[in-house]
């Protein structure tokens, strides 16, 4: 059995190198499956931040500090503070209801993200967009931690910027429901 060789060649590694070395058996969740970040990866790229917090025990988080951005979000009423994914696993591409700490803050605010490359307006960036609810001020070189709390629906493009605004909009209200009910 693969499992029982490696252990023994750790094992005599360990001996050799003189640190021990110890065994266990994988934890599993209460249907049987074992905890792992291959769950996780599985559950956010099916956009389903609630079953990959079922595996982790909390909200999956993306960190990172706002950079600048084409600030059409402000033009449009609906002011984004962006984040690059840099190496972060890749969620599902699409609009998420959030939690939102600024600084490494405890106090968690609401909000809406879109996670991806903007296709109404050909971007090519991922990025994480993210519309505080009841905020004013510059959050530009600060640190995020965005905590993904539920997918809402998958990114698209849309035929102008009217439209655009209108889905934000909506988004937002159901947002702010899912996360009232949180």
């Amino acid at each position: 059995h693969k499992r029982k060789g490696d252990c023994q060649l750790l094992l005599a590694m360990g001996k050799r190198q003189g640190f021990g070395f110890t065994a266990v058996n994988a934890v599993e969740d209460p249907t049987g499956k074992p905890y792992s970040s291959t769950r996780v990866r599985e559950r956010l790229a099916a956009g389903d931040p609630k079953g990959a917090k079922a595996v982790l025990g909390r909200e999956f988080e993306i960190e990172g500090r706002v950079i600048g951005g084409d600030k059409r979000g402000r033009s449009i009423g609906f002011p984004t503070a962006n984040v690059r994914l840099g190496q972060y696993t890749r969620p599902a591409f699409g609009v998420y209801a959030v939690k939102v700490a600024i600084d490494r803050g405890r106090d968690w605010r609401d909000g809406v993200a879109n996670l991806g490359n903007r296709p109404t307006f050909a971007g090519t960036d991922v990025l994480l967009e993210t519309f505080l609810f009841d905020f004013s001020g510059d959050l530009y070189e600060r640190r995020l931690r965005v905590r993904l709390i539920d997918y809402l629906r998958p990114e698209r493009k849309f035929d102008g910027v009217e439209e655009l605004k209108a889905q934000i909009a909506a988004d937002s209200a159901r947002a702010r429901k899912v996360l009232a009910a949180a």
